[in-house]
């Protein structure tokens, strides 16, 4: 069995930058909506229409759901190391209680 230890500290940073980094992947995904958005804003005609069902049903969620895209995913990874985080936390403590008790 591999010897198991967590840095507090360091896995704390990392849950922070880790979802900071979720935050700018969905205000880039909203930034990147936007552009596209404007950039057919003057088409007209089918191909217009079929554009925007493209982006509608293959890539708006992708680049910007916070729960199913990118920016959820990226979330995700930083809610599961939390988590992780969180029960070594509570099981050192439970343990040193156990010692004392």
């Amino acid at each position: 069995m591999a010897d198991c230890k967590i840095v507090n500290a360091n896995v704390s940073a990392a849950v922070s930058s880790i979802s900071d980094l979720a935050a700018k992947y969905a205000t880039a995904g909203e930034v990147f909506e936007t552009a596209f958005k404007n950039a057919i804003a003057d088409m007209e005609g089918d191909a217009k229409d079929a554009l925007l069902e493209l982006f509608n049903k293959s890539y708006k969620d992708f680049v910007t759901s916070k729960t199913d895209g990118i920016p959820g995913m990226i979330q995700g990874m930083s809610d599961l190391l939390e988590g992780n985080r969180k029960n070594f936390e509570d099981v050192d403590s439970q343990i040193a209680a156990s010692i004392r008790g």
